[in-house]
């Protein structure tokens, strides 16, 4: 089974060579990585061109954006950048974020889940941040496969229409997915480390403003977006900001009638799981889920 990679980057010069050094000790090596810098101003740009210089597997390329960066849009417009550019013919193709590190059978394993499960679409390990004692999962959901860390079977990628560049991207592809019978398998006892946090680029306010727009876009229930919002102004700091922001960025965007992402298919998909989990019922496994059709 072979696979590529698809790195955006911006301003990674400090975590980027880690990364390299764990894609190089993989015991499968990609077909093709290609990194691509969405403006950098710190050498990452530089250390991207002398990884390709010295790989004949590996690709570097610029974005074409300029500006600040954004969560969501721009991140899935550098990967698409990317993926355009693979060329040939691969088994599954990955977004990876360029500060991680992986054990070195991180993507045999992955592999190996492709192969054994024909309906498995999205497959990706489990993500450790450092809390500054320990290393600790970060929060995500526990049927959900980390943003930085996403390996699409190829089919997958193509049925459910490529990624949204939205906030929300990296749900909204998972809801697509099983809507069409893939499976979305998170392996448990795969870790990789993440050497920053999701969105600790921007500022929390404004991450949370757009986590809420983003909510609006995937199509959450308002229901749904009441109890999650309640539920980050008692576990976040600071206390009660990060919730109201979440609300505050939903409300804009439901009130100004804000576009949903184009497929029924996925937003019904995720109202009907917030449904079984606001009456506290068990999400369907993903076990149950019927295989795609033969294509």
């Amino acid at each position: 089974m072979t696979y590529a990679i698809v790195t955006p980057v911006k301003d990674e010069a400090d975590r980027l060579g880690a990364t390299a050094e764990s894609i190089e000790r993989q015991t499968i090596r990609p077909a093709r990585w290609v990194i691509v810098d969405d403006g950098s101003t710190d050498g990452t740009r530089e250390l991207a061109g002398e990884l390709a210089h010295t790989h004949d597997w590996i690709t570097a390329l610029d974005s074409g954006a300029g500006g600040d960066r954004a969560r969501g849009g721009r991140v899935v417009r550098a990967f698409e950048r990317g993926r355009q550019a693979l060329g040939g013919q691969h088994d599954f193709v990955v977004k990876l974020d360029g500060d991680l590190t992986l054990p070195p059978d991180y993507f045999e394993r992955v592999a190996a889940t492709f192969t054994r499960d024909p309906a498995a679409g999205i497959v990706g390990g489990r993500v450790l941040v450092h809390d500054g004692s320990n290393w600790v999962p970060e929060r995500v959901g526990r049927h959900t496969v980390h943003g930085a860390i996403k390996a699409y079977r190829t089919e997958t990628l193509t049925d459910i229409g490529g990624l949204r560049p939205s906030m929300g991207w990296d749900g909204i592809d998972e809801y697509a997915a099983k809507a069409r019978g893939w499976k979305v398998i998170p392996i448990d006892n795969l870790l990789v480390h993440h050497h920053k946090q999701r969105g600790s680029k921007q500022r929390w306010w404004r991450a949370r403003v757009e986590e809420g727009r983003g909510a609006h876009y995937m199509g959450y229930r308002p229901s749904f977006v009441i109890v999650r919002a309640g539920y980050r102004m008692l576990v976040e700091k600071p206390p009660l900001l990060g919730g109201a922001a979440l609300f505050a960025g939903w409300l804009q965007a439901a009130a100004t009638r804000a576009p949903i992402v184009d497929d029924p298919r996925a937003v019904a998909a995720l109202r009907e799981e917030q449904k079984h989990r606001l009456r506290g019922r068990r999400v369907r496994p993903q076990s149950a889920v019927s295989p795609p059709a033969a294509r």
